[in-house]
């Protein structure tokens, strides 16, 4: 998908499928769009969910969220497409309701202030 997402707007991917790892719980591709602009197409697997950011330091924890280009192509597969103004906004105690007791510790310890940091976290 990031391949037919990416060349409908004369992009390139730049950089191979990251996986998860301790200290990040989802995907990560590179890529590269016609404006030179590097971004980053994220995915998480818990909630198919699909975000796009701009290329960072990889060890910095905070992403800079963008609208994802080319996000026909991923709601035509099934997956939800996150706007930047969703993940950008503050974390409520509604967007907790449905973690589980471990999950809710993590955040009462990581303190995420965006619902974007929670989907897309950094969490040991």
């Amino acid at each position: 998908m990031v391949y037919d997402s990416t060349r409908a707007l004369d992009g390139v991917v730049t950089a191979s499928v990251e996986e998860p790892t301790v200290g990040r719980n989802h995907y990560r591709v590179g890529v590269r769009l016609r404006d030179d602009k590097p971004l980053s197409i994220l995915f998480t697997s818990a909630v198919f969910l699909v975000a796009g950011a701009e290329q960072q330091d990889p060890h910095m924890i905070h992403s800079v969220f963008v609208d994802v280009p080319g996000w026909e192509i991923y709601r035509r597969a099934g997956l939800r497409v996150a706007t930047t103004a969703e993940l950008n906004q503050p974390l409520h105690e509604r967007h907790l309701q449905l973690l589980t007791e471990e999950e809710r510790r993590d955040v009462s310890y990581h303190q995420p202030s965006r619902l974007g940091d929670l989907l897309f976290n950094w969490f040991d």
